[in-house]
């Protein structure tokens, strides 16, 4: 894979597509970027505004847009930046199209793998993780870096290759910091674990980030569920990884873990980085949570505090008239249903009687 100019499709514009497209259009790339009906037609008509949230530098990019990847389409390199949910609509095109040869997944997808490398050939996916977060308004597009999670690449069968090392020089000069994993299937599943039980008690909370770090109880619920989802994947034998969420919650002591994620949500992490996603995106997560319940069934590791947890995304969503007091977003009910009664009392005075 040369480094000197590279056509790029990035299929989906949504915050991490813009932010990647936009980003290597800059780094001298020649990009396209794939959107569909009205937003596309916004794209092509004002161009992409992006916005870091850290530095308050704003930027405006006009990318070439296109509504599909045709059979004939030439391109070096696809990223695909879209939803775990609708990974299956683009694999059709994808498949059809027998000319590129590499094919980036910066997404979630804990069980996914076996299907891609099936359609697509294990020449040509990598598996990835995006390292930005943030917020769409139209074709404006504010982001912010995740320092403890550069942009994360691996190869399926975990070989660190020279196509590895050139994915990685490619996004470090767009000013991505990357790192590359031998185990990315692994690293997908410990992150699936993290991410569904984290906006699972982003749910509780009505998606509010801040207010979730306020309350210890709820917090602690969080970093229960997820040690407990870790154990069951080291019982499996899928390493944990990166080793920071390994350190955190499977090496460290509850109260520190619990005491920095309550810190973490109310900072831009948890308030642009992860909440607005878990918001905008409740089917994905809802889906996520059914594959990392389906996967931790085989387990011979319990992980009550989990599935207990998990059922907020994997309920029914209410219309807003029908969401009870609060801002939470399932029937009080059904949340607590399966609750210790511990649980449900601390999170209640913690609130005055607030969902929690």
């Amino acid at each position: 894979m040369p480094q000197v100019h590279l056509r790029i499709l990035v299929m989906g514009a949504g915050v991490i597509g813009s932010v990647y497209a936009a980003r290597l259009q800059a780094a001298g790339h020649t990009v396209t970027l794939q959107a569909r009906g009205q937003h596309a037609a916004d794209l092509r008509a004002t161009g992409l505004l992006l916005e870091d949230a850290a530095t308050g530098q704003s930027t405006t990019s006009h990318i070439r847009i296109v509504d599909r990847l045709d059979p004939d389409d030439v391109y070096d390199l696809v990223l695909v930046c879209v939803r775990l949910d609708q990974v299956a609509a683009t694999v059709p095109d994808l498949a059809a199209n027998q000319q590129i040869p590499t094919v980036v997944f910066l997404l979630n997808n804990p069980t996914g793998t076996k299907p891609l490398v099936e359609r697509l050939g294990a020449q040509r996916v990598v598996l990835g993780f995006p390292g930005i977060g943030g917020t769409r308004e139209g074709t404006r597009v504010r982001y912010v870096r995740i320092r403890q999670q550069p942009t994360t690449l691996g190869e399926v069968d975990g070989r660190i290759t020279p196509r590895l090392r050139q994915l990685a020089t490619l996004l470090e000069r767009a000013g991505f910091p990357v790192a590359l994993s031998l185990n990315m299937d692994g690293w997908l599943k410990t992150h699936a674990v993290f991410v569904s039980c984290v906006s699972a008690a982003l749910a509780l909370e009505g998606g509010d980030s801040a207010q979730l770090g306020q309350s210890r109880e709820c917090v602690a619920l969080m970093v229960n569920a997820i040690r407990e989802g870790f154990a069951a994947l080291q019982s499996l034998g899928i390493p944990v990884a990166p080793f920071n969420l390994k350190l955190i919650f499977s090496r460290m002591p509850r109260w520190f873990a619990v005491r920095y994620w309550q810190r973490a949500l109310q900072t831009s992490v948890g308030t642009l980085a992860i909440a607005p996603h878990a918001r905008a995106a409740r089917a994905e997560m809802g889906l996520v949570a059914r594959e990392v319940l389906g996967l931790l069934q085989a387990s011979p590791v319990p992980t009550p505090t989990l599935e207990r947890l998990l059922a907020a995304l994997t309920g029914p969503v209410l219309a807003p008239d029908d969401r009870p007091p609060g801002g939470g977003g399932t029937d009080m009910s059904q949340r607590f249903l399966s609750l210790e009664a511990g649980e449900i009392v601390s999170c209640f005075l913690v609130h005055n009687q607030q969902t929690c």
